[in-house]
């Protein structure tokens, strides 16, 4: 194949000057009618990018828009792969969110679309691609599952959580020598150190949700009695956790129940999870760890499920006020 020659290299300068840009400026680009895609283009291509990049509510946001650009111009996804000369799996793949496209690829498929890349909405996609390609801290935790990448992923844009537990702590409100406890107890990886490291650094980075961001994620958790009682360490250990699960219970945006021994039959029969919910009509999400791996639940009948069956949990549960005092309770009895 022959080298490009001056146009299709201003071309690619122009289109990397766009990626790189701090922020979209369609002056840096040609009017829309003169550009045209081109073999040198770049959307067949991910040299540099990590080989996983969970998908997040906001990539799929983007894909939804980018296949009702192509539905909208009467385009099937084959007719729209040849256009852009890559795979019509990849196309698929853009628009389910499970790859998250660079400013430059939007940029090549509203001109292989036909349509104007410097007014508005072509800008606001073109930006809304830089955001989501964004990293984010989790990106470098590479010894954790992918699951609970994406979970984590999903979790930073969630404006609700409901979280069950029935035999520990949930992970937002661990302290972080309670977290390498139940680390270094439930994995038998041979680099150990690494991932205590990684998966306490997540749940410490997590946390931050509960404060940091504005407005802070919506949390309504359900704790049993068992999980209280378990020795988890040692004493002094599980006396910074209750210190710790009242300070966070007490947070205004974080609701905390207790659920009783008495209610046994109720949560003995069932694993941990966790739903998200979330603005901008983005379906909710639900995740469950088992002790051979973990689960991303997506359809609706599966997070339904989920859901009414937290609701049934959190009826026979003590009330948010009765929680803490129970929780004080105990802490007490540790001094």
């Amino acid at each position: 194949m022959a080298p490009p020659g001056p146009a299709k290299r201003d071309y690619a300068r122009r289109i990397r000057a766009c990626n790189g840009a701090a922020s979209y400026d369609a002056r840096q680009l040609p009017p829309s009618r003169k550009l045209s895609v081109d073999r040198w283009a770049t959307i067949r291509q991910d040299s540099g990018v990590p080989r996983f990049t969970p998908p997040t509510p906001s990539s799929r946001r983007l894909g939804r828009r980018l296949r009702r650009l192509r539905e909208d111009r009467g385009l099937t996804q084959e007719q729209a792969a040849r256009l852009l000369d890559c795979s019509q799996a990849r196309i698929g793949r853009i628009e389910s969110g499970d790859i998250k496209p660079r400013p430059r690829d939007v940029l090549e498929i509203l001109v292989a679309y036909g349509l104007p890349h410097d007014d508005e909405a072509g800008r606001d996609l073109i930006e809304m691609a830089r955001q989501v390609r964004d990293a984010g801290w989790w990106r470098q935790l590479n010894s954790l599952p992918n699951r609970y990448l994406t979970f984590i992923a999903y979790e930073a844009e969630a404006t609700q959580l409901y979280h069950f537990e029935p035999m520990l702590v949930p992970s937002l409100m661990q302290t972080p020598a309670y977290a390498k406890e139940i680390i270094r107890a439930g994995d038998e990886d041979q680099d150990l150190d690494r991932v205590i490291s990684q998966r306490t650094e997540s749940i410490i980075e997590r946390q931050e949700l509960l404060t940091a961001r504005q407005p802070p994620l919506q949390v309504d958790a359900l704790i049993t009695e068992a999980a209280l009682m378990l020795t988890i360490g040692d004493t002094a250990v599980m006396r910074e956790q209750l210190d710790h699960i009242i300070d966070v219970a007490n947070l205004p945006n974080v609701t905390l129940r207790v659920l009783p021994l008495a209610a046994g039959a109720q949560f003995a029969a069932h694993s941990g999870f966790q739903v998200l919910t979330f603005d901008d009509q983005e379906p909710p999400a639900g995740y469950v760890e088992t002790l051979v791996g973990e689960l991303f639940l997506e359809s609706p009948r599966e997070i339904q499920r989920l859901t009414r069956l937290y609701d049934r949990l959190a009826m026979v549960a003590r009330s948010p006020h009765d929680s803490i005092k129970y929780l004080k309770e105990r802490a007490r009895a540790l001094r």
